[in-house]
């Protein structure tokens, strides 16, 4: 019996045209490409920290008459006066990082070097491009040309703090757009594509020697040059005489290392006994600061007392630190600026879930620049001062930031101004209802940019 006979062409299976192949080729390129934006992403968002960054010093032990509480409420331009006065006394080096270097600033630190022509003067500063509040560039090509160091922190060696957009941009943009490559003073689409990263130096810090062997530190809450326009207000800081120098001066050489090849870089201050007195106090950067934050609030409890004054807050371990100590007794009081809805929808969570022992008020909008947290427990008083708000930006290693923190009796000159100073900026802010907003919408929307770094702050 004959078998039919079975076409070669019916015999082959169907592999479909070239429509179909173009799609299957297509489906797999984009896979590769979600897997790499995805890859890219992670990587950015877990990577070693560089060096000089989550720095948590040794505890400094210091007298009070080493330690001033300076605010810029009693006395206008306190700051700047002290960051002039330390800069006219220094004879062997100068290091500061701020971002926007005050016009003053920048004037005295031209005049020492011509006073002292061998002095070593270093600011490490944030590139960003001058419109977006940014030193203009002729103040640094003018620093440059007097012979001081400017090292632009390269903060693309940062952690992502907004991966899902700065994946794409590190993978389409990131390797041929250089900050110091675009135009200063204007908006381009480079400098636009790049300030969507959320990236910042926001260290506020100055240190000195002394002229006669000894060093000085001040460590701010904002820059005390107005950035893009902003009124600096409320502004505080913490001028420290002695010890801490070298552990600040040797996390900025660090940083320093990283963003240039400049090889004048100075030395860092000797190394000092741990001191006499009765205030502890260490250097703290980024994660460090969430990690001591969240260490002494986990402590709060029943009597205790826990005061925050900042422009953000919004980091899930603050959050839930503050609940816990709310529910175990203690009594916080914080004040905020209520520009920002995360902010408003992280407050009100606060004041929604703690039975009455959290407090909430409002500064002027935007512009909110003192930074700090003070923990009372008996007779002490733990302060946290610097440039970090409370928030997963600034606490979660992602930008740079740098605080002090001191432990000291209540009675301590520094614990009674940091105690004056908010309270009087408490009795003059608004009422929480002013600006409240406790609504579903605000929260989750509040949880999913902090959450995955779509937020601003």
């Amino acid at each position: 019996m004959l078998k039919p006979k079975t076409s070669r062409s019916a015999a082959r299976p169907d592999t479909g045209g070239p429509s179909s192949r173009c799609a299957r080729r297509s489906g797999l390129v984009a896979v590769i490409a979600v897997l790499t934006w995805v890859g890219c992403g992670f990587w950015n968002s877990v990577k070693p920290l560089p060096p000089g960054t989550h720095v948590t010093s040794l505890p400094a032990r210091l007298a009070e008459s080493q330690i001033d509480f300076i605010n810029d409420d009693s006395y206008p331009g306190a700051l700047l006066k002290r960051e002039l006065e330390a800069v006219g006394r220094a004879e062997q080096t100068i290091v500061l990082d701020q971002c926007p270097l005050a016009r003053e600033l920048a004037e005295q630190l031209l005049l020492r070097k011509r006073q002292r022509p061998n002095i070593t003067i270093m600011l490490v500063t944030d590139p960003r491009n001058e419109v977006y509040g940014g030193t203009p560039a002729q103040t640094l090509s003018s620093l440059e040309r007097a012979g001081i160091i400017v090292a632009r922190t390269r903060l693309e060696r940062m952690r992502d703090s907004n991966p899902l957009y700065s994946s794409l941009w590190r993978l389409g943009v990131g390797w041929w757009s250089d900050p110091f490559d675009e135009v200063p003073g204007t908006v381009t689409m480079a400098s636009s594509l790049r300030r969507r990263n959320f990236k910042a130096d926001r260290r506020q810090l100055l240190v000195a020697d002394d002229g006669a062997g000894g060093w000085t530190s001040i460590v701010m809450s904002a820059p005390t040059a107005a950035a893009a326009g902003m009124i600096a207000i409320a502004n505080v800081g913490l001028e420290i005489r002695g010890h801490l120098a070298r552990d600040i001066v040797t996390s900025e050489l660090r940083i320093a290392d990283w963003s240039t090849e400049d090889d004048r870089l100075p030395a860092a201050p000797p190394l000092e006994s741990r001191g006499i007195g009765t205030v502890d106090a260490r250097f703290l950067t980024e994660g460090a600061i969430l990690a001591a934050l969240h260490d002494v609030i986990a402590a709060a409890g029943n009597g205790d007392s826990i005061e925050v004054i900042a422009r953000a807050i919004g980091d899930r371990g603050i959050v839930d630190a503050m609940l816990l100590a709310a529910a175990r007794g203690a009594h916080l009081r914080i004040l905020l600026d209520p520009v920002l809805p995360n902010t408003r929808a992280a407050a009100g969570e606060l004041v929604h879930n703690a039975a009455g022992n959290v407090e909430v008020r409002w500064q002027s909008t935007g512009q909110t620049q003192a930074r700090y947290a003070l923990i009372r427990h008996r007779n002490d008083v733990w302060l946290d001062l610097g440039s970090a708000n409370f928030t997963r930006r600034s606490l979660g290693d992602l930008n740079l930031e740098a605080d002090i923190e001191l432990h000291m009796p209540a009675r301590a000159t520094a614990a009674r101004a940091a105690t004056d100073h908010f309270a009087k900026a408490w009795s003059r802010a608004a009422a929480y209802s002013d600006h409240a907003d406790e609504s579903k919408e605000a929260y989750w929307r509040y949880r999913l940019t902090e959450a995955t770094g779509l937020g601003m702050f």
